[in-house]
């Protein structure tokens, strides 16, 4: 038998010698103009009515503040077209993550996309050869076109809807709770696919009863075989039939358009997901959005809708309520009040009840009266708003880049600054960070005492340094933590690094103020730091905490400082690599690796810790399930290391867990939060006889041959 192709290529050579264009007859048993046009006007009325609903929402979008941090346009375009390409169109990201529902997005979306470019095509070479007496380009290949718009088109569309409908009814993901939602679309959605495929079949099967030479047999596969379902079916019953369809199937389309228009329901992300991708953030992953100047702001943090930006507003509308932030929520998935879904679409719900309030008062001319309901108090609630640990798993599960941490922070930012609410613990903290400049409460040591017996010099003493040494509260004020300045100071000095720290000089970096929502408080201990390394002449950090490697990096820069940043894992990974740190001596360990947030997600320094674990001779490296981007918080971010849990599981625990189950004998982490919080989730478990907590500061220190105890005389 010949090939589809053959067929193919005789039928455009015989029809390529007709008077009309090649392929299916346009409007066959319509007619035109008179149908024609009418169905024209579906197509060109309803989506300027979608215009018109998206305007609705643009228009609170407009109340929303400027956004700052929007960044030059050509970098952003370029940035977007790859995102674009590589995330939405190759849909590389979602099959990555979920093979599954991965792959019936893709084939959904591309279904549709090459329907829609299709009919409009379609549309265009009818009208251009019609009344224009010109064909297209593409014309004289309808044909080869009918056959992708059948396959690749109606085809993925009905595979990707298939899918859909195994998943929602039989596989019911717990993280999908639109179920009337997803019904309505998948059905209208399949009603357009079936009635589009049946108007194929009856087409076909009514130009063959009509004894015409119709190559949609072939350019249309699956046309074709609807088409044998009415095969000895007379003219006239195929004729009213296919009528009666044709305008079931145009009117499911507008329907459709409708729905969008009226419901705005999840779907709307397919116009508002791009948009979204295109317009985020240009800040560092690890920044928050700065305040501005707090001497002019009239209120602070968010309480009402104009105090989010118009870029924050949009999250709340392109948000598709897939779940998938809150499936990788450690607060939620141990039992805490927050989902990142819900509050995004509690907000969503919120821009709803109050933007047309508010524009209804600026059309009078007048300001906004005060809301009935409060936004935080009763559509979001204050307890998910201090729940969230700020380790940005939300964000980087969210398949249309919105950003939840800083809406979460700016309502913590209202509820410090403005009503003086807060958990007892993150008012403790914050006080002690004023008082004492520490977030410590109770500790007996002193910001030198770790660097007894080191022979280590503060900048005072010698400011002609390579580096500085950000020691930062938790390593210097904690025993338990300070082995690894310790460690860290013999590793710089075997290697030859000149260094100094800052002793007493040295304040905390603000890290928990900031994202406890306190922006003056932070603000004050950042301007003392920056002026002190103004002072000193600094050019190079490094620090032991991730925390203040994050601050310091990404949000000082902010307040005007411009200092290199490292992570002590990144200068110690180059030390090694260089070979002026050698590790020689087997440590016979084996090693779980765990990613700190704020130095994995929020910094993406997922290698440096494991290069310097592979290059310890004896050490074997294992890893957990949720590793790198994808790891799973200690649950001490977001002030939460001195805070209470509101409910649920304690957060370590899960994590220890999960350690528990790897064959490691010894948790390796690179942050002294996450030191701190295994500890206690060893010992919790019962497991601190065979099981331990290591910095890796400590382990390279003992390959090197740097005796604990006696750091600092190698």
């Amino acid at each position: 038998m010949p090939d589809v192709l053959s067929l193919l290529t005789v039928a455009y050579s015989l029809a390529a010698a007709a008077p009309d264009m090649p392929g299916r007859e346009d409007f066959w048993n319509i007619g035109y103009p008179l149908f024609g046009v009418i169905a024209y006007l579906f197509f060109i009325i309803l989506p300027v009515a979608l215009g018109l609903a998206i305007y609705k929402r643009y228009r609170i979008w407009r109340l929303g503040k400027p956004m700052p941090d929007l960044g030059p346009w050509w970098p952003r375009i370029k940035r977007s077209i790859r995102l674009l390409s590589r995330d939405v169109l190759a849909h590389r990201r979602f099959v990555k993550r979920e093979v599954y529902p991965g792959l019936m997005h893709f084939f959904l979306f591309w279904g549709m996309t090459i329907l829609l470019i299709a009919t409009t095509l379609s549309g265009f070479e009818f009208a251009t050869h019609k009344y224009l007496s010109f064909n297209l380009p593409t014309a004289p290949y309808r044909i080869q076109a009918d056959f992708i718009w059948d396959v690749c088109g109606g085809g993925f569309v009905f595979i990707g809807l298939a899918m859909a409908a195994f998943r929602r009814y039989i596989v019911k993901p717990t993280r999908l709770n639109t179920f009337a939602d997803d019904t309505v679309f998948l059905g209208l959605l399949t009603l357009l696919v079936l009635t589009g495929f049946t108007l194929e079949g009856l087409r076909i099967a009514g130009m063959q009863a009509e004894g015409a030479m119709d190559w949609s047999v072939w350019a249309a596969p699956i046309g074709g075989l609807v088409s044998l379902a009415f095969a000895g079916m007379d003219r006239y019953a195929i004729g009213v039939t296919h009528a009666a369809l044709w305008w079931t199937h145009v009117g499911t389309f507008a329907v459709i358009l409708v729905y969008l228009a009226v419901q705005f329901s999840k779907i709307s992300h397919i116009f508002l997901s791009p948009a979204n991708i295109v317009l985020r953030s240009d800040r560092p992953l690890g920044a928050l959005r700065p305040m501005g100047e707090l001497e002019t702001l009239e209120r602070f943090g968010a309480s009402d809708l104009q105090d989010f930006t118009w870029k924050q507003l949009l999250d709340f509308d392109a948000c598709t309520n897939c779940g998938r932030c809150q499936e990788n929520c450690p607060a939620y998935l141990s039992g805490k009040a927050l989902s990142p879904r819900k509050i995004i679409q509690d907000l969503r719900v919120y821009s709803s009840y109050r933007g047309p309030q508010v524009l209804a008062a600026k059309a009078a001319g007048q300001e906004a009266a005060a809301p009935d309901r409060a936004m935080i108090a009763d559509f979001v609630g204050t307890t998910p708003v201090w729940d969230c640990v700020t380790c940005r798993a939300c964000m980087e599960a969210c398949p249309v880049y919105i950003e939840h941490i800083d809406s979460i922070v700016d309502m913590r930012r209202h509820l410090v600054m403005e009503l003086a609410e807060m958990p007892e613990g993150a008012q403790g903290v914050l006080e002690n960070m004023e008082r004492r400049g520490h977030p410590w409460r109770g500790t007996q040591s002193t910001r030198t005492d770790w660097m007894e017996g080191m022979d280590v010099k503060t900048l005072a003493e010698d400011a002609e340094v390579e580096v500085l040494l950000w020691v930062g509260c938790t390593p210097a004020l904690n025993v338990q933590n300070q082995k690894a300045p310790r460690a860290m100071a013999s590793l710089l000095k075997v290697a030859g690094v000149k260094f100094g720290v800052l002793g007493n000089e040295e304040t905390c970096s603000g890290d928990p103020a900031r994202r406890l929502g306190n922006e003056m408080l932070f603000q004050m201990m950042a301007q003392q730091n920056i002026e002190t390394f103004k002072g000193y002449n600094v050019k190079k950090v490094i620090t032991l905490c991730p925390h203040c490697f994050n601050n310091i990096k990404n949000e000082y820069p902010q307040l005007g400082s411009d200092v290199e940043v490292v992570h002590y894992t990144e200068f110690v990974d180059q030390l090694i690599k260089e070979g002026r740190l050698k590790p020689i001596k087997s440590v016979n360990i084996e090693m779980t690796y765990h990613d700190s947030c704020y130095l994995g997600r929020h910094n993406r320094v997922f290698d440096a810790p494991r290069e310097i674990a592979k290059a310890i001779p004896g050490l074997t490296l294992h890893e957990m399930d949720r590793r790198r981007e994808h790891g799973f918080c200690c649950g001490a971010g977001g002030g939460h290391m001195w805070m209470e849990d509101s409910g649920g599981q304690r957060i370590n625990h899960m994590r220890t867990e999960q350690f528990l189950e790897t064959k490691g004998n010894t948790l390796g982490v690179s942050c002294p939060f996450c030191y701190q919080m295994f500890q206690e989730g060893i010992s919790s478990k019962g497991m601190a006889e065979t099981k331990q907590t290591k910095d890796l500061l400590e382990v390279v220190a003992e390959s090197v041959g740097i005796e604990e105890g006696t750091q600092g005389q190698p």
